[in-house]
C-alpha cells in the first residue's frame, strides 16, 4: 500500500511538472475581495481581527507562461513552476529574495517567535483538551459566479472544549460553518482561466503543501495542527477553484456567559446562540483571460536582494503593522 501511494504521488508530481513545462495555454487574472461582519457585542472585542481581514483584502493571482504572480496584503510572490522557485518581493522596502518553493514553509515557521517553555506547556494542555469534529457535504445548490458554473460544499467544524467553572455549561462548543463555492469540474474544459487555475492549485497542494505549512507552524504552538489540521485537510480535498466562501462562526458559550452576567446585574449585551457572531466572506470580483504584461513577473532593477530569513521576518512584521493601522471597526462591512 505504501509503495502504491508513493507511486501515485510521484505520478501526480510528474504530471504537474509536465503541465508546467508545456506552458500555460491562457493568461489568467483572478481577484478576490474579502469582508467581515461582527455582531454588536463582539465589535470592541474583535476589532484587531476585523482589521487584519480588511488589511489583507483584496488578493489576486495572475499567471502567464510558466509563472504565477500573487498578492495578499503586503505579500507579493512570483512562482516559477518549472524551476519550482518562489521570489518574495517587498515594494515598500524595494527588496526581494528567491528560494526553492519547498523551503517557504520552513522560512515562515522560523520567522514566528518561539513561546517560552511555560507558555508552551500551558498552550499544549489547553489545545489537547479541544476535540475537533469536521463534517462535509455537497448541498446541491448551484450558482453562476463571474460566468462560471459553481456548486456549494458545506464544511462544518465543531470544537468542543472544557469551560471554567464560572460558566454553567460542562462543554461549550465553537462552531464554524463554511459555505465553499467551487467551479464545477467540467468548467475546467470550458473556461481557460479555470483550467489554468486548477493546475496551479494542484501545484500548490503538492509542491507548497499547505497542510505541511500548518504542521511546521504548529511546532511553534504544539497541538495547534491537531485542532485545525482536520479542517485544512478537508478544505484541500477538493481541487476545484474556489470562487466564493462564507464563513459563519458561532460561540454558544458566550450566550451562556451573557445570561449569567445579566442575572448578576452586570451590563452585557444579550447574545443569540443560534446566530453567527462573526461572518467572513470572500468572492471573486474579476476572472479574466486577458493578456498579462510579462514585465509584471520581473523584479525591478533597483531592488536589492536580501537573505530569505530576513525577508520573511520583515514581511510578517509589516503585515502585523498594516493590520494595526487598518480602518476602525466601524468602517467594516
Amino acid at each position: 500500500m505504501t509503495f502504491r501511494t508513493k507511486n501515485i504521488s510521484s505520478a501526480i508530481v510528474l504530471a504537474l511538472a509536465f503541465w508546467a513545462a508545456q506552458g500555460l495555454y491562457a493568461d489568467v487574472t483572478i481577484r478576490y475581495q474579502s469582508a467581515m461582519k461582527l455582531s454588536g457585542p463582539l465589535q470592541p472585542l474583535m476589532e484587531k481581527l476585523g482589521k487584519a481581514v480588511q488589511s489583507g483584502s483584496p488578493s489576486s493571482i495572475r499567471m502567464k507562461g510558466n509563472k504565477g504572480y500573487t498578492t495578499a496584503g503586503n505579500w507579493t510572490e512570483v512562482f516559477d513552476f518549472v524551476k519550482q522557485e518562489v521570489t518574495l518581493i517587498d515594494p515598500a522596502q524595494k527588496t526581494f529574495t528567491t528560494m526553492p518553493a519547498s523551503q517557504l514553509a520552513d522560512k515562515m515557521a522560523g520567522a514566528f517567535p518561539q513561546a517560552a517553555s511555560a507558555q508552551m506547556q500551558a498552550a499544549q494542555q489547553a489545545l489537547a483538551s479541544i476535540k475537533t469534529k469536521v463534517d462535509s457535504k455537497m448541498t446541491g445548490n448551484t450558482a453562476e459566479i463571474q460566468g462560471v458554473q459553481a456548486e456549494e460544499r458545506e464544511v462544518t467544524v465543531t470544537m468542543d472544549m472544557p469551560m471554567p467553572t464560572v460558566v454553567n455549561q460542562p462543554d461549550a462548543s465553537l462552531k464554524m460553518v463554511m459555505h465553499i463555492w467551487t467551479a464545477k469540474k467540467e468548467e475546467a474544459l470550458r473556461v481557460p482561466a479555470i483550467r489554468e487555475l486548477t493546475g496551479y492549485q494542484a501545484w500548490q497542494k503538492y509542491i507548497l503543501n499547505p497542510v505541511g505549512v500548518l504542521q511546521k507552524l504548529g511546532g511553534k504552538l504544539p497541538g495547534m495542527s491537531n485542532v485545525i489540521g482536520p479542517m485544512i485537510e478537508e478544505i484541500f480535498k477538493n481541487p476545484s477553484v474556489i470562487l466564493r466562501t462564507r464563513v459563519e462562526i458561532y460561540m454558544p458559550f458566550l450566550a451562556v456567559m451573557a445570561k449569567q452576567m445579566a442575572a448578576q446585574g452586570k451590563d452585557f449585551p444579550p447574545i443569540d446562540p443560534d446566530a453567527p457572531l462573526i461572518e467572513m466572506t470572500q468572492e471573486v470580483t474579476e476572472l479574466s483571460s486577458a493578456p498579462v504584461d510579462a514585465a509584471l513577473f520581473d523584479v525591478p532593477a533597483d531592488y536589492a536582494a536580501v537573505p530569505a530569513d530576513d525577508m520573511v521576518r520583515d514581511l510578517l512584521k509589516a503585515q502585523t503593522a498594516a493590520a494595526a493601522a487598518a480602518p476602525a471597526t466601524a468602517e467594516l462591512k
